[in-house]
């Protein structure tokens, strides 16, 4: 038992140390451990495990996605092509296994999607990379396998993160005219809200809702990385800034599990690198955790959490546009 916990202890340091790079950082075992020794079980329930998943039919970055009844709907991005696409995969993680729905009414990237009553909402984006912003709010019902266009939100914006919090879907950061101004749109009414400022501008970030508070994680600004964390709660509609992300990183993913937000890759957009990083925030003490790093290094990807297991899809292996369609699961610490 001792000397499991200790290799686990020593594994999480060397994960801490963990950085962006243009090659795959690997550690080795000495002597290796036997996939079903006891000594590799313990390890795995300390530490936590990835494995690979069936991989995604068609490769993308920059896409986004939402968990509706249980399944993982990926939308738009790139294709392998440099082209944005409109096409929609949706992941079973029971089965482990894809199917095709109705594509998108419009080919978009950097868009913004989440799921609230059965339905799926896909918000913004770019319609043309970096040069047109869209505003539209389309939502897709899963029983007539159909979209509807929406309200519209009150500016164009894309790059930016949505959480849903007591039925509302919140916009916070990216890029457009506006892009400080906090977003909430209320799918029942069909109707937008302009809140509180953000404290500054990020895009390229990721936002996650736990316990009453949006949180709104790293991403970049003017190509310079943040790790800056900054939390909004909806009942004062105020900001306050928490204890950063130790790895500053843009293009990033997340999703919750246990009330601790897993954070996943990310790209350097200076050195052209990419990242292998997973650090974890536990919002209930404000701080951070390294945890087993990505087995592949990427950035524009998305990820959503799923009955304990956090999947990670998608995304460029290397910075700028490249596409990829993997698809890896974390199961964390038993």
């Amino acid at each position: 038992m001792r000397y499991g916990l200790g290799l686990a202890l020593l594994l999480l340091s060397l994960f801490a140390a963990c950085s962006g790079g243009s090659e795959r950082e690997t550690l080795t075992l000495t002597p290796p451990l036997p996939p079903s020794s006891p000594a590799a079980t313990e390890q795995a329930a300390a530490i936590g495990r990835w494995r690979e998943g069936a991989p995604m039919p068609t490769a993308r970055s920059e896409i986004t996605s939402a968990l509706l009844d249980g399944k993982i709907y990926v939308i738009g991005g790139f294709a392998a092509t440099g082209e944005n696409v409109a096409i929609v995969e949706v992941y079973d993680p029971a089965a482990d296994a894809w199917e095709t729905v109705a594509p998108l009414p419009v080919a978009l990237d950097h868009a913004m999607a989440a799921a609230v009553d059965g339905k799926l909402y896909l918000i913004g984006g770019y319609r043309v990379f970096q040069r047109e912003f869209s505003s539209a709010t389309y939502e897709y019902d899963p029983d007539t396998d159909a979209w509807t266009e929406r309200a519209t939100m009150p500016d164009p914006r894309a790059a930016g993160a949505a959480a849903v919090l007591d039925g509302l879907i919140y916009i916070v950061g990216g890029v457009g005219p506006q892009p400080l101004v906090t977003l909430a749109y209320d799918p029942r009414a069909d109707a937008w809200d302009e809140l509180e400022l953000m404290p500054g501008a990020r895009e390229h970030l990721t936002a996650q809702a736990v316990d009453g508070r949006i949180y709104a994680i790293g991403g970049r600004w003017n190509s310079v990385n943040v790790g800056t964390v900054e939390a909004y709660d909806p009942t004062s509609d105020t900001w306050d800034v928490r204890v950063p992300m130790p790895t500053a990183r843009g293009g990033i993913a997340s999703a919750v599990i246990d009330g601790r937000i897993h954070v996943v890759g990310g790209e350097e957009l200076r050195e052209g690198s990419t990242f292998f990083v997973h650090e974890v925030y536990e919002p209930a003490i404000d701080g951070w955790t390294a945890a087993p790093p990505l087995p592949t290094a990427r950035h524009g990807l998305t990820a959503q959490a799923y009955e304990g297991r956090f999947y990670v899809i998608g995304g460029g292996e290397q910075a700028g546009l490249s596409t990829s369609s993997l698809v890896e699961a974390f199961t964390p610490p038993q």
